[in-house]
């Protein structure tokens, strides 16, 4: 079998033919090549062989027998497999929510993709982080992208025993932001002088005023979730974010403004909130609406809808309400989440205080005419 070219053979079979071997060392397997010298896709496969192909057929033959013998993964690649059967029973199981698991998907499947072949001992904290420096274009982006690849080396240790885990060392970046901008009680006024009474921009602010619910709830509200309790109507839902967790109802009275509004909106058979096609609304369409009416009514355009709930909540803890009573209110599963909005109305109320109590711009006015306003 004579050598045509650097780990070429060419040979003649039993039955005449003319065939082409790629083998690389003594020992490596021999792997047919289609076609004839000379032809593009004869030479493309060539190439690809010797550019280290055959080693990566190799590991993918490794690689399938130790899936046969359901021995540990020893690549990426190989994890990869199995986190995505795992990923798919924790959602099935309720465990993960479908956001979660896409939101996870677009890092982890990339992680997979980039490092495919690389064994999983062989994996250094330091080159993670470089990848995510490259993937990240900002602070917020780099820790989504950490939470998304801690989640599949957790599953590899918890599950196959890796050790160590190369992510477990690496720490979140740390953010400093204000969050979502509040509503002022000025855009709220220009936005209801725009869109009055009857109109389904006007019940979605009231809903947003009056039940505070995220995005995903408030486009799933409608005439079923309304309850009578002791004589009053309110309206009970259950959380999207806390659905699988603790799965406990948020009940809040309806005002009479607020069953005024309903009452005076065309709304749908499912949901109170409808596009012009008489369609629910998804969360993503109806942020993108929300926009729409804030422009047309002059609020500027730094506040979103999430801006509104925290407006709420900052409402509540200004007029006593407790953290426990506002955390019933917003859904929220723990007080930690609560907390934001109570320290932001302490900061406003201590700012206010102490500015009253500073005379340094009393400076300002002449000794003489301060004397005569006294008078």
């Amino acid at each position: 079998m004579p050598r045509i070219r650097e780990f070429l053979i060419e040979e003649t079979t039993r039955h005449g033919k003319t065939r082409y071997l790629f083998h690389r060392r003594p020992d490596g397997r021999r792997t047919t090549i289609g076609g004839h010298p000379g032809q593009a896709d004869f030479e493309a496969r060539y190439q690809w062989l010797v550019d280290g192909g055959d080693q990566q057929l190799d590991l993918e033959k490794a690689s399938i027998e130790r899936q046969r013998n359901a021995a540990a993964p020893y690549t990426v690649q190989e994890l990869g497999r199995h986190y995505r059967r795992f990923v798919d029973k924790e959602q099935k199981r309720h465990a993960l929510s479908p956001y979660t698991v896409q939101h996870y998907s677009r890092f982890t499947e990339r992680f997979i993709r980039d490092f495919g072949p690389v064994p999983l001992d062989s994996i250094h904290p330091h080159q993670i982080e470089r990848i995510l420096d490259d993937w990240s274009a900002t602070d917020n982006a780099w820790n989504n992208a950490l939470r998304a690849i801690k989640h599949l080396f957790r599953y590899a240790k918890a599950h196959w025993g890796l050790k160590p885990n190369p992510a477990a060392e690496i720490e979140k970046r740390k953010v400093v932001t204000e969050g979502f901008e509040p509503w002022e009680p000025d855009d709220i006024s220009k936005y209801f002088k725009c869109h009055r009474l009857g109109s389904t921009a006007h019940l979605a602010m009231m809903l947003l005023l009056e039940i505070a619910p995220r995005r995903a709830d408030l486009v799933k509200l409608g005439p079923k979730n309304i309850v009578v309790i002791d004589g009053q109507h309110c309206l009970r839902f259950v959380p999207q974010k806390t659905v699988h967790k603790s799965a406990i109802p948020v009940t809040t009275p309806i005002s009479v403004d607020l069953m005024e509004a309903i009452e005076a909106t065309p709304t749908g058979e499912e949901t109170f909130l409808v596009t012009s096609f008489g369609h629910p609304f998804t969360a993503a369409g109806f942020g993108n609406k929300l926009a729409e009416w804030r422009d047309a009514s002059g609020v500027r355009s730094s506040v979103t809808t999430h801006g509104i709930r925290k407006s709420v909540g900052i409402n509540m803890a200004e007029n006593e309400a407790t953290p426990y009573e506002i955390m019933a209110a917003l859904g929220h599963s723990s007080p930690k989440v609560t907390k934001v909005y109570t320290e932001a109305a302490d900061r406003r109320k201590l700012s206010a205080k102490a500015s009253a109590k500073a005379t340094l711009a009393r400076l300002s006015v002449p000794a003489e005419q301060e004397l005569e306003d006294e008078s």
